[in-house]
């Protein structure tokens, strides 16, 4: 068979076009003026856990399967603390109340192979009015943590679609195959809990209502300093009550999965400014209110991100004096003085 000097030609131009393209059709490998090798359009798979209850007592379940509820999430990407990119296009499996969820995601930017790239998660933040986050490229994660503000509607219910953040790292972005990282979400609120006698109860006293007085209107989604609450600028000492309702027969003996507030600074600030609780009860056939600070031996301490308050009341004296304890979720027990 003969072939025409334009078929010859034309052979030559589809073989170098084979040659030129892709053979994995996923990535694109490319060496830039410093000779770093280059990669973009990568495909990512991470794992998110779910922070499990660590507390040892009987009261403690691992919560509510509506506070690992996911309704949206986004993810930015850094190298070298600069900003690369949010990714456009994720799909997570699973269902909300599982404790690890998979997110699968393709990178659009350019990254170097040879440099670590950190992740960042942020869980439901147009559920609490995170919106129109705006960053530009060599952005540092400080600059993003500073828009992150949450907040609570009224009248919320605030165990669902919790403020949640993660941090993790691929060692190093590889073209062809899935880049693979997991992390750990924390919350980004404290959850306060009231039991009496570690659920059991006490003989002669029934508690009928719970109230929160006094707690911030916004959070931050991640901490800004390493020790002590990042509370914004713009957030407000709520004037609005956080109540667990009325409570009847044995139900006051474990008010859990009820509040669920934003970090607080109670150290070094005026009364009017200090987070405290407030429980209405029966005691051996008297209503008595009881007002409990956020306290140990009178000394003042902060709200903190990520841990469970649980106060137990431990017993009723014969002049009504209420003694309780305060323990910290992963953190050193606290005692709590009596209170008249």
């Amino acid at each position: 068979m003969k072939y025409s000097n334009l078929t010859y030609y034309l052979l030559a131009i589809l073989c170098i076009m084979i040659t030129s393209c892709n053979t994995d059709g996923v990535t694109d490998d490319f060496s830039d003026s410093k000779s770093q090798i280059l990669v973009k359009d990568v495909h990512i798979n991470f794992v998110l856990s779910f922070p499990a209850n660590s507390s040892t007592r009987v009261s403690e379940d691992n919560g509510l399967e509506s506070e690992r509820a996911i309704n949206n999430v986004h993810v930015y990407t850094f190298q070298n603390n600069r900003f690369i990119e949010e990714i456009q296009y994720i799909v997570i499996d699973g269902k909300d109340g599982d404790i690890r969820r998979n997110i699968d995601g393709k990178l659009s930017g350019t990254y170097n192979t040879g440099t670590p790239m950190d992740f960042i998660v942020i869980v439901n933040a147009k559920n609490k009015g995170v919106y129109d986050v705006k960053m530009n490229p060599g952005n540092s994660k400080t600059d993003l943590y500073g828009q992150l503000i949450f907040s609570y509607a009224k009248d919320t219910d605030r165990s669902i679609y919790i403020p949640m953040w993660g941090e993790g790292t691929i060692t190093s972005v590889t073209s062809g195959e899935n880049n693979t990282g997991e992390l750990t979400l924390r919350r980004a609120v404290a959850k306060v809990n009231v039991t009496v006698n570690g659920g059991n109860g006490i003989t002669d006293f029934k508690i009928t209502e719970v109230r929160l007085h006094q707690y911030n209107t916004q959070g931050y989604y991640a901490p800004l300093k390493d020790d002590g609450p990042s509370v914004p600028e713009s957030s407000k000492i709520s004037t609005e009550i956080l109540t667990s309702g009325i409570l009847s027969g044995v139900e006051g003996n474990k008010v859990e999965n009820k509040f669920y507030i934003p970090e607080h600074k109670n150290i070094g600030v005026e009364k009017e400014a200090k987070v405290y609780l407030v429980i209405e009860a029966e005691a051996r056939g008297k209503i008595k209110s009881y007002t409990i600070p956020f306290s140990e031996n009178g000394k003042d301490y902060n709200v903190l991100r990520n841990h469970i308050y649980v106060f137990n009341i431990t017993s009723v004296k014969m002049d009504v004096i209420l003694d309780y304890e305060v323990k910290v979720w992963d953190e050193e027990n606290i005692d709590v003085p009596s209170f008249d």
